[in-house]
C-alpha cells in the first residue's frame, strides 16, 4: 500500500458519517470495493459487510474484521425549547469534542447543529456553567442547539435514538508531515488499510494459502456486536481485528513506524502462537512492532474470543495519540500494519517458533 493510495482513501472515509447502527453512508463507499475485489460479498442482517478472496484450501481460512463504526451521540431527548439533550454512543465524551459544528442524523440528512455548553461570562447562578468549570465536562452538562422548535426537529425525524456526529465541516484529514489528524480515524484507518490489502491480494485469488474473509463490522464501538456475530458465522476459526493502537506512556509505545500487536485487554489475551508469529513476521520485515497489554479497550477479535466464537485471535494497530478524539495516527505506522498483515496473507501458515 502507497502513501498516496491510503491518503486518498482516508480523505473519502474520515468525511463520511457512520455513527455506531446508522452506517449507511460507509456502506455505500465499502460496497463496490468488496465487489471489486472479493466474491460471495453479502451484507448480513447486522449490518455487517463479508467477502472472500479465495485461497487454495478452505482449511485453514481466516478472517480479518475492521470495524466501519465510529463513536458518536445518541439522542436522549429533546427538551420543550428545542435543546438536544445527548449522550454518549460508544467511548465518546464532550471534552472531547470541546463547543463547535456537530451534525444531527435526520431522516432527511444532516441537520447542523452547536455542541454548546454556555456562555463564560456568569457566576454560580448559572449552573451549567458553574459545574462546568468545577469539575469534568460530562454529558449532562452539554447540549445541542440546532436553533429549531421541537416540533421541527421531530418533522426531520429527530426523537430519542436518533444518532449526532463531529459536523463534516470538521472531518477532513490532516497531514503534518509523517503524521495525518482526524477524527474517527480508529474506524476508518483500519477500514482503509483493510481496503489496501483487499486490493493487493485480489489478483492472487485461488493462489493463496487458505480463504481469507474480509468483514467491516458494525457497532464495534458498543460491545463489539458485530463482530461477535460474523465470527460466529463464518467458517474461520482463526480472526485478526485491524485497529488502532493507542499510545499512553503506562503501555510503554510509541506514535513510530512500528504497528502495534495487542496482547491482552478488556475483553480478553491474544493468542500467544498467532501474536508471535506476527512480531516474529515484523521483525523479519524490518520495522519490527511493540507488544501492548492493554487495560481499558476492547476488539472485534477479543470479544469474539471472549464468547468462544473464535478459536485463535490477534489485533493488529497502527499507532494513534489523542484516541476517541482528534486522532494523530504516524502515516508509516499505517503503512507497516498494511505490509505486515498482507505479507501474512500471502505466506505459509506454518507454526510460529514458541508456542
Amino acid at each position: 500500500m502507497e502513501r498516496a493510495q491510503l491518503l486518498q482513501l482516508l480523505e473519502e472515509l474520515l468525511t463520511t458519517h457512520a455513527p455506531s447502527g446508522d452506517e449507511a453512508e460507509m456502506d455505500a463507499i465499502l460496497l463496490p470495493r468488496f465487489r471489486e475485489t472479493c466474491v460471495d460479498v453479502r451484507q448480513d442482517s447486522a449490518g455487517n459487510l463479508i467477502g472472500r478472496i479465495p485461497g487454495r484450501s478452505r482449511e485453514g481460512a481466516i478472517q480479518v474484521h475492521a470495524h466501519k463504526d465510529e463513536i458518536g451521540m445518541i439522542v436522549k431527548r429533546v427538551e420543550p425549547d428545542g435543546k438536544v439533550q445527548a449522550r454518549a454512543l460508544g467511548g465518546a465524551y464532550p471534552w472531547k469534542y470541546g463547543e463547535g459544528p456537530v451534525e444531527i442524523l435526520g431522516r432527511p440528512g444532516p441537520i447542523p447543529a452547536v455542541l454548546c455548553v454556555g456562555s463564560t461570562h456568569t457566576s454560580a447562578e448559572s449552573a451549567r456553567m458553574q459545574s462546568a468549570r468545577t469539575s469534568p465536562l460530562a454529558w449532562e452538562t452539554v447540549y445541542l442547539d440546532a436553533k429549531l422548535t421541537r416540533a421541527e426537529l421531530a418533522a426531520q425525524g429527530v426523537r430519542a435514538g436518533t444518532r449526532a456526529v463531529v459536523a463534516r465541516s470538521r472531518k477532513r484529514p490532516l497531514v503534518l508531515g509523517d503524521f495525518v489528524c482526524g477524527w474517527a480515524l480508529d474506524d476508518k484507518g483500519a477500514v482503509a488499510i483493510m481496503l489496501g490489502v483487499m486490493e493487493a491480494l485480489a489478483p492472487l485469488a485461488g493462489q493463496l494459502p487458505a480463504d481469507v474473509y474480509f468483514a467491516a463490522t458494525g457497532e464495534e464501538e458498543v460491545a463489539a456486536a458485530g463482530g461477535a456475530f460474523v465470527a460466529a458465522s463464518l467458517p474461520a476459526e482463526t480472526l485478526i481485528a485491524l485497529e488502532v493502537g493507542p499510545v499512553a506512556d503506562e503501555y510503554g509505545n510509541a506514535n513510530s513506524p512500528q504497528p502495534v500487536i495487542w496482547v491482552s485487554d478488556s475483553y480478553h489475551t491474544y493468542s500467544k502462537r498467532l501474536s508471535d508469529r506476527l512480531m516474529d513476521l515484523a521483525g523479519v520485515l524490518g520495522f519490527g512492532a511493540q507488544p501492548v497489554v492493554y487495560s481499558s479497550a476492547g476488539t472485534d477479535a477479543s470479544a469474539a474470543r471472549r464468547y468462544g466464537q473464535a478459536g485463535s485471535v490477534a489485533c493488529l494497530g497502527f499507532p494513534v495519540e489523542n484516541s476517541h478524539g482528534y486522532e494523530v495516527a504516524h502515516i508509516e505506522g499505517m503503512l507497516n500494519t498494511a505490509a505486515l498483515l498482507e505479507t501474512f496473507l500471502r505466506g505459509p501458515r506454518d507454526a510460529p517458533r514458541g508456542a
